[in-house]
């Protein structure tokens, strides 16, 4: 079948979606929402670098063709649980790279919210990501299948992000805290950092209510490193000496009172930092997954353009790979959100997702 498609925002993974919604043959782009007033009435091809489609962007919800969606594809900065339900009431299948992975952590009363909504609006919710989500609960997981007894999940992340920081200098910038004084960066009052910490929880709450154990509390500890050196971004704007250049997030969850899962992030803009992490990477982007256990295991996981050395962009590519694989495994999963029973469907009801374009 044909799956008609709404895109909900445009920006450094939406934009990504948008593109693979277009290049699939089994896709029908019916609609875009935007967040700026300078993308309105934009193609949906410009927005991303792709022939014009006849369909214009807009900021108003409904202006969008919402009765007629198979699915839509929620990508904002930040989710908007009572935005989400209302699309679902209405009759729309939601998939989100924005949290709400496995809404259950987040209380009852979230879960019934969206839960409810679905099934009032005979839809289905599914969140979606690459980390959070699938390296930090569905590679894990799986992985832990082959230990007889896990004691502990490790999920480490190395990130250049030099790139998505010029790209989202929003994110990365006013709310992570690239190039502001330590102080500012770690001040305790940051919402945007409340939220991550929320997101991250997900995958751990999904790990122990899946290996039935009980998570007895999330402790973070997070730190930064500054620039030794002026970093020079692609818009314009830089990171001076003596400021944030690379961010440590870790959350330890804590289960029969020892750390049972740790989820680590480090974000880089330079090596040039100080104190001197371990930072150092062959790619730019990369994962190590591992499971201690009996026996215990380790994934080295790395992102690229291509793995072909005849390739032009062999071995590069890393950081667009990663945003371009949290957009792709969203639009991978419309199929089966589609063919779901209605309600909130994480990672643990459906099917494997797989490469929807596979071999073509």
């Amino acid at each position: 079948m044909i799956y008609k498609v709404i895109q909900w925002g445009s920006g450094a993974v939406g934009r990504h979606a948008l593109r693979a919604v277009l290049d699939d043959p089994d896709m029908q782009l019916t609609g875009v929402k935007v967040y700026s007033e300078a993308k309105v009435g934009l193609d949906a091809g410009h927005l991303c670098d792709r022939p014009d489609t006849g369909i214009k962007a807009v900021m108003d919800p409904e202006a969008l063709p919402l009765a007629e969606a198979d699915c839509l594809l929620y990508m904002p900065m930040q989710p908007d649980a009572d935005e989400i339900a209302d699309l679902l009431r209405r009759g729309v299948n939601v998939i989100t790279t924005a949290g709400n992975l496995y809404p259950r952590a987040r209380g009852d009363a979230a879960w019934e919210q969206l839960q409810q909504a679905a099934l009032a609006g005979n839809s289905v919710f599914h969140g979606s990501g690459i980390n959070p989500a699938f390296m930090s609960d569905v590679l894990p997981l799986t992985l832990s299948g082959l230990s007889h007894r896990a004691r502990q999940i490790t999920v480490q992340e190395i990130s250049d992000v030099h790139v998505y920081t010029s790209d989202a200098p929003e994110i990365m910038m006013d709310n992570i805290g690239f190039g502001k004084t330590r102080e500012e960066a770690l001040r305790p009052d940051n919402p945007f950092l409340d939220w991550m910490s929320a997101y991250f929880r997900e995958s751990m709450v999904m790990m122990a209510d899946h290996m039935g154990v009980t998570l007895e509390r999330v402790e973070p500890n997070h730190e930064v490193a500054l620039a030794k050196s002026r970093v020079e971004l692609a818009n314009g704007r830089s990171i001076e000496p003596g400021t944030v250049a690379c961010r440590r997030f870790e959350w330890r969850g804590i289960v029969n009172g020892k750390p049972a899962f740790v989820l680590r992030t480090y974000w880089k803009t330079t090596m040039d930092i100080d104190p001197a992490w371990p930072v150092e990477s062959e790619k730019e982007v990369s994962w190590t997954i591992t499971v201690e256990g009996t026996p215990s295991y380790r994934i080295n996981l790395e992102v690229c353009a291509s793995f072909d050395k005849n390739h032009p962009m062999f071995g590069k590519g890393g950081e667009e790979g990663a945003l371009l694989g949290t957009a792709v495994h969203a639009v991978n999963a419309i199929p089966a959100v589609c063919r779901a029973e209605p309600g909130v469907r994480t990672f643990l009801d459906l099917p494997i997702i797989t490469s929807h374009g596979a071999f073509r």
